[in-house]
């Protein structure tokens, strides 16, 4: 993990949100807080947003699978970690098959949550490198007009229409 680790902190309860940026404070995270979805778009699709994402599991206007859904459209790949109130097997299972990062619970064991922190970090980080590889890879021949747009739609066969 290269320099500065950031987070999002999307809570609405006072408990855990204090727990969390507590226990990242000793790590030396930056964080942000949001209280909503709304507040969570606007950072999110700012131009660098935040590496990793903490959220509760119930918000007042979501859950966390609204913030890994906004997560999904950030301007930038962040990891998303759903922070439950106490251990819960049910929630851990749904929040790894939906695709969040990885679920914690209290206590926040210093060595544990920095093992998840440099990991959702450094994941982040490689998504966003390959990213920037896709855009910024040299193209290859030439692909003029109708075949260009055909190609931006998406299949084969419109590549081999536009060509004929």
């Amino acid at each position: 993990m290269r320099g500065k680790v950031t987070a999002l902190l999307v809570f609405h309860q006072t408990k855990p949100y204090l727990d969390v940026k507590g226990a990242l404070a000793k790590l030396a995270v930056l964080t942000g807080r949001a209280q909503t979805l709304a507040e969570a778009c606007q950072v999110l699709s700012r131009v660098n947003p935040p590496l990793v994402v903490f959220t509760e599991s119930e918000l007042q206007d979501g859950t966390w699978v609204d913030v890994l859904s906004l997560s999904a459209r950030a301007s930038s790949p962040v990891s998303v970690i759903v922070v439950g109130q106490e251990i819960d097997t049910k929630l851990y299972a749904s929040v790894i098959e939906v695709g969040a990062f990885d679920f914690i619970a209290p206590p926040f064991d210093a060595l544990d949550l920095a093992h998840v922190v440099r990991c959702a970090a450094d994941n982040a980080l490689a998504r966003r490198e390959a990213a920037r590889k896709v855009i910024t890879r040299p193209k290859r021949g030439h692909v003029a007009g109708s075949a260009m747009r055909a190609a931006s739609a998406g299949t084969l066969e419109d590549l081999h229409d536009a060509e004929a």
